[in-house]
């Protein structure tokens, strides 16, 4: 009994914080709750906003005009996480071998070389989508929840980097900066958009993981997991090149990211800098995430069909796993919902500067003026550049994207020679599509388009085959239809792999359920069902809410999750909480591995969901 009481404390007050953080007064008792809450948001705020070697997740740049900047990795791994937990049921030895034509150092292609390069790329990579979630969470954590940050630092310029560090185009720390190291410029056959070229840095995609530098060093270097990597072909007069450095490898160009990196993140960070809590408050269009929005813009347009679905990625990318190219004919349903939310950030955003910013130009006007039209076209369909026009993403979403009852992951779109202008893929079922699509398009539009009741339907049906929980009890979800989750005969939840970051887009969802439920006139003849169904989304909520506190750092290892890793806490030994990536090590349908490892992303919305905060919402709907 004793030890369910400890287990529950901070479980009780996690689940207080969101409603706690918002209230004007408390009773004492709620205060020393909230206290506790707040204490250990503080902590997990904490991982964000400090260096790796103090338990966070920040680098500092060395290369051109980023030297100084304080910039976010994705994951804090550790050498013990690698070589004790994922090498002991694994063979990890491997050699790396120089290629003098290509100058590039590579493991040879076996599943000991992927482990390796997983392993190079969790160690020194940002995905910009997470750096974009963390843009939020830095603005949130400090202007909301008055969480500290060290000494003379501001919390915007910190947030501000991911911005920087895609204008300049290159690698944080690169020995040698130049544009365009990080953006995906065409070059013959790969990284085309929709058949336009583009060989402007600025215009370009990012690619979606950016590393460090391009030899990158593997996390066992200088430990005594040091063993597992041998070299061959080493130059002798290139010093650059040494044992336990390999060349990076992810170069794909990928919309949503894309969508999350110049449009959500930037965006909804410049908005709690200059509009929330300001009356008559605008960003500037001289902000340097206006800028990066606006020159990128045109090539979401490129990679629009004239259906309205945008492509997964440009022509030349490889796949998630494996050497095959990319079907450029490929939509992906979630990305195309992060880029919906983004064009109405964007929008939301130039609307008001055009109104407020007295500095502009005619000039500025003009880009702006432009800029709306193309978002709106875009969205609600019309021209979008080079003599091609859609039918818009909102076309799209409700005509192409819904199938029996939810959204389907993706599919291939306007496809030359195909028998039918959308050929949807229905395996695997993909749980952040249906989450995001509630989340982003509103649970009121979901009901209007497909009959009161869609969205609560919708989540019923993820729970069924995507839900996480133990006995009747819902914990969260994973990832797909395929992670061993979902709810048996007897009606019991099972256990397959759950997921922080995708379980917090499931509670935004189910908020804004509640919300738009409770709004149902006591009147209306569907009040009754309305009431039942708010009644059962709280559940959820709570369960969830619970739930993720189990997966956080410094809770998880008596959690007792399936595949947790022995001697847990001697593996990451930090004095922050950030939450874990995934309950156990897992290899996801779409084509990447889950670690329970601290997470940046997961840790990050976990600050949103304190705050009650939906990214996809102009605002956060805050206001």
């Amino acid at each position: 009994m004793q030890t369910r009481n400890r287990t529950r404390r901070p479980l009780l007050a996690a689940c207080l914080l969101a409603s706690l953080l918002a209230a004007p007064s408390f009773a004492p008792a709620a205060r020393t709750e909230a206290g506790r809450a707040v204490t250990e948001l503080a902590a997990s705020y904490r991982f964000l906003v400090s260096d790796r070697q103090d338990g966070g997740i920040l680098y500092t740049a060395t290369a051109g005009d980023l030297r100084g900047q304080r910039l976010p990795l994705s994951f804090h791994d550790s050498a013990a996480y690698w070589g004790e937990h994922v090498c002991g049921a694994a063979d990890c030895a491997v050699t790396d071998v120089y290629d003098p034509q290509a100058y590039t150092l590579l493991p040879q292609k076996t599943p000991a070389g992927d482990l390796q390069t997983e392993r190079v790329n969790t160690h020194n990579g940002a995905n910009i989508y997470d750096a974009a979630t963390w843009q939020i969470a830095v603005l949130l954590g400090h202007r909301l929840n008055r969480l500290p940050l060290a000494p003379g630092r501001d919390a915007y310029t910190l947030a501000s980097a991911p911005t920087r560090l895609l204008a300049a185009g290159h690698y944080g720390d690169s020995r040698h900066p130049a544009p365009g190291q990080t953006r995906a410029l065409s070059s013959g056959p790969v990284f085309v958009y929709n058949q336009l070229r583009i060989t402007e840095p600025a215009r370009a995609y990012s690619f979606r993981m950016l590393p460090r530098a391009w030899l990158s060093p593997d996390p066992f270097i200088g430990t005594s997991h040091a063993r597992f990597i041998g070299t061959a072909n080493l130059p002798a007069n290139h010093p650059d090149y040494q044992a336990g450095l390999i060349s990076w490898t992810d170069w794909k160009p990928i919309t949503g990211e894309n969508a999350w990196a110049f449009f959500i993140g930037p965006l909804q960070a410049a908005d709690l800098h200059y509009v929330h809590g300001r009356a008559g408050g605008y960003v500037p269009f001289a902000e340097p995430a206006l800028a990066n929005a606006l020159a990128v813009l045109p090539a979401f347009a490129a990679m629009q069909s004239p259906q309205g679905g945008v492509y997964y990625a440009p022509a030349g990318t490889v796949v998630n796993q494996g050497d095959q190219l990319v079907d450029p004919s490929f939509v992906a349903v979630e990305n195309t919902l992060s880029l919906f939310a983004g064009l109405r950030i964007l929008d939301a955003t130039l609307t008001r500067t055009l109104a407020r910013d007295q500095a502009l130009s005619a000039s500025d006007r003009t880009a702006i003026a432009e800029g709306l039209t193309l978002c709106r076209a875009m969205v609600d369909g019309g021209p979008i550049g080079q003599g091609r026009t859609t039918e818009g993403l909102l076309h799209f979403l409700r005509y192409d994207a819904w199938k029996d009852g939810e959204f389907v992951q993706g599919g291939l779109a306007d496809r030359p020679g195909a028998p039918d202008r959308w050929l949807p893929n229905l395996a695997p079922k993909a749980v952040d599509v249906n989450t995001w699509g509630v989340a982003a398009l509103g649970p009121d539009r979901i009901d209007e388009w497909f009959g009161f009741g869609a969205s609560f339907d919708t989540w019923q049906r993820v729970k069924q085959w995507g839900g996480y929980g133990r006995g009747a009890d819902l914990w969260g979800v994973g990832f797909s239809d395929q992670d061993g989750n979902g709810i048996d005969a007897a009606g019991r939840y099972r256990q397959g792999v759950l997921s922080a970051e995708w379980t917090a887009g499931a509670i935004t969802m189910v908020r804004m359920m509640i919300a738009h439920y409770q709004a149902i006139d006591r009147a209306s003849p569907r009040a009754e069902q309305a009431r039942a169904f708010v009644e059962a989304l709280r559940r959820d909520e709570g369960g969830m809410l619970a739930a993720l506190e189990r997966l956080r750092l410094d809770t998880y290892p008596e959690a007792g999750f399936p595949g947790t890793p022995a001697d847990y806490p001697k593996l990451f030994p930090l004095a922050t909480k950030p939450y874990l990536y995934a309950s156990r090590r897992y290899l996801i349908p779409f084509g990447w591995y889950a670690n329970p490892i601290p997470s940046t992303c997961a840790t990050a919305w976990m600050v949103m969901v304190a705050n009650r905060y939906n990214p996809f919402l102009p605002g956060g709907g805050l206001r």
